[in-house]
């Protein structure tokens, strides 16, 4: 095992005998990822979502995360049930083709899923979190937030914003026994790229199934982690585009008339 001095996590993240809640675990990487939890023993694992997929031995509640209210309610409800939360996977998400054009309606739709909705659950969990000096946040986001999305602003925006977000929690709660990893893949097979030929930009680089993504973050999150990046080429990009972000553009610019033009 990698030395843990080297992560910005202090410690690691072990799903043994835990509680653990997944958004959007109705389907794509939540739902494998909330199998991934129950094959490594994970105490009880808790789906929030829109809609119900009807998992054995899963806890529901039917929830819009984007919605303040309604996630208080929920975690109000968990509260009263389990005593403590051990992982919240903030994995619920949206996206849309969309440029220039698109209306506020619009735009507020898809900042409340992707972006509020980690703000929200953040928020009735924290202090609880912070007083027992234990609690974990995986927060997927998408290499869209560390580079960019050609053909949607709503969702390259979003998945930046997701990724500031992410960052700022490991710094403010790190200290304080909060662990945070931050999943930033690009192409997967999941029903949100399933009518997109080969993944469309996001599948440049190889599409990965959802169950394997999810068995890469646990293994990561094992490890202590911060940033998650299943596909490899990720860091690669990264550095490419922080070295020379005029390059870097105009090479996205090229995508995007091959993508989306």
């Amino acid at each position: 095992m990698e030395n843990l001095n080297t992560f910005a996590n202090k410690k690691a993240f072990n799903p043994l005998n835990t509680i653990c809640i997944v958004t959007g675990g109705s389907s794509g990487i939540g739902l494998e990822l909330i199998k991934e939890l129950k094959s490594r023993k994970a105490k009880k694992v808790i789906n929030i979502d829109i809609k119900n997929a009807g998992q054995n031995d899963i806890d529901f509640f039917q929830c819009d995360v984007g919605n303040s209210e309604s996630v208080k309610v929920v975690f109000s409800e968990i509260y009263k049930k389990y005593e403590n939360i051990d992982l919240v996977c903030c994995n619920a998400g949206v996206a849309r083709d969309d440029d220039g054009l698109a209306s506020e309606e619009h735009w507020n739709s898809v900042w409340k899923t992707n972006v509020l909705q980690h703000v929200n659950i953040v928020r009735n969990c924290i202090s609880k979190m912070v007083e027992k000096k234990s609690g974990w946040f995986l927060i997927t986001a998408s290499a869209a937030g560390l580079l960019s999305q050609v053909g949607s602003a709503t969702y390259s925006t979003t998945k930046h914003a997701t990724v500031g977000f992410a960052e700022w929690l490991s710094i403010t709660y790190g200290d304080s026994g909060i662990g945070v990893s931050l999943l930033c893949p690009q192409g997967v097979n999941t029903p949100m790229t399933k009518n997109i030929k080969d993944g469309g930009v996001a599948g440049i680089n190889g599409m990965l199934e959802a169950s394997e993504v999810a068995k890469i973050s646990l293994d990561e999150m094992c490890k202590g982690k911060f940033l998650i990046t299943p596909h490899k080429i990720v860091k690669k990009y990264i550095k490419i585009k922080s070295e020379d972000p005029d390059k870097w553009i105009i090479g996205m610019r090229k995508l995007y008339k091959k993508y989306v033009n």
